[in-house]
């Protein structure tokens, strides 16, 4: 596996404010997000992941959380999975999540790490699986301009899709996917 400089990745297979210059600046990076992976996603025949704001929010949580803190992982100190993070902003009627997240100081944030999830086996195939159908991104700078990704990936069955995963429930599903 190659690492690239100055970006640290994870991946985990479970299952921004706006109105401000600097929250502006975070929608863009999540949107730029966004579009790399479908880019990649079309280029390799699959279907382009819709974003969802219930997952967004989740997401950016867990950024927000691992920004302020100075950890990146899945798993939070308390021990919270994105499964637990996705159960309690009741997000339900799914059967398939996933995460990436990561973390970059270099100048093209977005770009390095959706290249390291590319270069990286377990977060290309949660890019590329092709059950997945919707997303959720977050994207927060720590306060040494640290940038925290986090991109949540669900399969949501046809039925739901039009009105998206459910919240106010406890998750349903939420099955792992492949290791």
């Amino acid at each position: 596996m190659r690492v690239l400089p100055g970006a640290v990745l994870a991946a985990l297979v479970v299952l921004v404010p706006s109105g401000t210059r600097a929250g502006e600046g975070l929608a863009a990076l999540e949107a730029a997000v966004h579009r790399r992976v479908n880019a990649l996603r079309r280029s390799a025949g699959l279907l382009p992941l819709e974003r969802d704001p219930a997952l967004d929010r989740v997401a950016r949580a867990h950024s927000r959380d691992m920004a302020r803190r100075g950890y990146l992982a899945h798993v939070n100190p308390e021990g919270r999975t994105p499964l637990d993070r996705l159960r309690a902003a009741g997000v339900a009627g799914f059967t398939l999540a996933a995460e990436n997240a990561g973390q970059s100081s270099l100048p093209d944030p977005a770009a390095e790490i959706v290249r390291g999830w590319v270069a990286s086996p377990v977060h290309h195939r949660n890019l590329f699986l092709p059950a997945f159908n919707r997303t959720g991104i977050g994207v927060v700078r720590a306060a040494d301009g640290t940038v925290y990704a986090t991109q949540l990936y669900l399969s949501v069955p046809r039925a739901a899709r039009s009105a998206g995963p459910r919240a106010g429930g406890p998750a349903a599903g939420g099955a792992p996917g492949p290791p």
